[in-house]
């Protein structure tokens, strides 16, 4: 019988999805950057219904991200890269009862070079949300992945090389032999591919690789051509862990470049079996709105895949929905941990927030940071955009304090966001919007307040973001202003996120208490 499966199946900011099948439910991990808690955890018994468990760095003890920088620059016309570091392409795998993550976290101090640190943290109790500190271990690349050897028994590690910036094309994959519990390596590393090589200079974007063993052969998948419009996936295969590895001919084996496919920028995929035998993969993409429009970011979409003994697999489209013989329904997943999908920016300070029994109510400690700061973090407490077409609201209890400044925030980094923003100093409401690569932080319109809470909406289309404000002893709402969907739209990593802020320009007023009640999006 066929059922109906739906993408994407993890909406709004989560690229980079790695997934494994463990007894009865599926596990998908993503790439966060920037975001804390970072690497989210998304569990799904029938590949349809997918719940947020847990966030496997989800300690501010476990590693710092107060270095996880934005770089901002022009790459064409109208045409811009936003790069932000942190948490880059993690990989989760199982072995011997034990849950694996292997991920990079990148940073640049201020007036520093890029530095690539690599990790492997692990749990034997996934549903409780119990990861450990990281095991840190010596490898100058990104986005590395695991083979527990299903013949010699040994653990090898594969993992993108690239040459320079994040935007120079010179990578390859490389692979040691690991020790998993101490992080020890335990070969040289060696390149094992230098991609499909399809680009006319013979140089390679190739990056996310994931090595599997079936039918005698060791198939190495990997993303090539970039994570923007050219994203590709393409693999190669070999008798032997080290190689000479066969390139497919047939590659790419999955792309959406060069169609006029609604989902774009298809790539960087992990295959999977399901209970049934059957193949799948995930992967990532973008829902390509008018215009070119993709402000909520990179997405996890669901792909069928057959592979026949023997032979390469042959991948679907990722479309918004297909049809495929469905999997036996199972128990529900349990509930997940309380605000479980709260994010913060950067190396949060936690004290700074204070949640009422419902957790409606926020109380927050404004920080002398705003959300322009490139470094360390701010008071800032937000959710995902999940819907293209959606509705976050928030509600302000007028600060008193002099110097303060608070409101309801659409957020993606640094570079971009757009601010509804309450100034204690001058009594008046601004709706200012914040795009460095145009300059500085514009004001497109203000309004004096004149009760005691202040209620704010941002409405979100495919076309454009709606700001408005609403007095607490009035129905209707004052629109402030727009900002068309092409400003939160570029050739960048991340999605937007909805949020409440608070920050001061005074340190007498820093540990003083600005009341939200906290975000709500439908």
């Amino acid at each position: 019988m066929s059922t109906v499966y739906r993408n994407p199946i993890i909406p709004g900011f989560a690229p980079d999805p790695s997934i494994v099948f463990v007894k009865d439910t599926y596990f998908i991990v993503n790439s966060s950057f920037h975001i804390f808690p970072g690497l989210p955890i998304y569990a799904s018994r029938d590949l349809i219904s997918w719940t947020h468990i847990g966030n496997a760095i989800n300690k501010t003890s476990q590693l710092d991200l107060s270095n996880a920088t934005t770089d901002a620059f022009p790459i064409g016309p109208n045409k811009n890269l936003v790069a932000t570091l942190g948490l880059f392409a993690p990989t989760i795998r199982w072995h011997n009862d034990v849950f694996y993550i292997i991920c990079t976290n990148a940073s640049r101090k201020e007036g520093g070079d890029l530095r690539t640190d690599n990790f492997i943290i692990t749990s034997t109790n996934i549903w409780a949300n119990e990861w450990s500190d990281p095991v840190w271990f010596e490898y100058d690349g990104i986005d590395p992945s695991l083979l527990f050897d299903d013949t010699t028994g040994k653990v090898y590690v594969q993992a993108s090389w690239r040459e320079g910036a994040l935007a120079d094309r010179n990578c390859s994959i490389r692979q040691f032999e690991i020790d998993i519990t101490s992080g020890k390596r335990l070969s040289e590393i060696r390149v094992i591919w230098k991609g499909a090589e399809t680009s006319n200079d013979g140089k390679s974007d190739i990056e996310g690789p994931h090595m599997y063993q079936k039918d005698g052969f060791y198939y190495l998948l990997a993303a090539d051509g970039g994570t923007f419009e050219n994203h590709q996936v393409v693999m190669a295969r070999s008798r032997d862990v080290w190689g000479p590895f066969e390139v497919y001919e047939n590659n790419p084996v999955l792309t959406a470049s060069g169609t006029d496919e609604y989902v774009q920028n298809v790539g960087h995929a992990d295959l999977f079996q399901d209970g049934s035998g059957a193949w799948w993969a995930v992967a990532l993409g973008v829902r390509n709105e008018t215009g070119g429009r993709t402000p909520i970011g990179r997405e996890t979409f669901l792909i069928p895949v057959e592979w026949p003994t023997g032979e390469w697999p042959i991948f679907g489209r990722a479309k918004m929905q297909f049809e495929r013989c469905g999997l036996p329904e199972k128990e529900p997943i349990p509930t997940p941990i309380e605000r479980v999908d709260d994010v913060y920016i950067r190396d949060a300070n936690l004290d700074h927030y204070k949640f009422s029994d419902d957790g409606s109510v926020v109380a927050l400690n404004p920080s002398m940071r705003d959300l322009t700061a490139t470094h360390g973090t701010t008071t800032f407490v937000g959710k995902r955009q999940r819907s293209s077409c959606c509705t976050a609201t928030a509600a302000l209890h007028v600060p008193t304090s002099p110097n303060t400044r608070a409101g309801l925030m659409l957020y993606k980094e640094d570079v971009r966001h757009v601010d509804i923003c309450y100034d204690s100093n001058t009594g008046k409401v601004t709706l200012e919007a914040c795009f460095k690569l145009k300059g500085e932080p514009k004001v497109i319109s203000e309004i004096a307040i004149t009760s005691q809470k202040v209620h704010m909406r941002i409405s979100a289309t495919t076309l454009a973001y709606e700001f408005s404000i609403r007095m607490e002893d009035e129905t209707g709402w004052v629109l402030l202003g727009s900002v068309d969907a092409l400003e939160m739209t570029a050739c960048d990593f991340n999605g937007t996120l909805f949020g409440i802020f608070a920050n001061t320009t005074s340190h007498a007023v820093s540990d003083s208490v600005v009341q939200l009640e906290g975000v709500s999006v439908s």
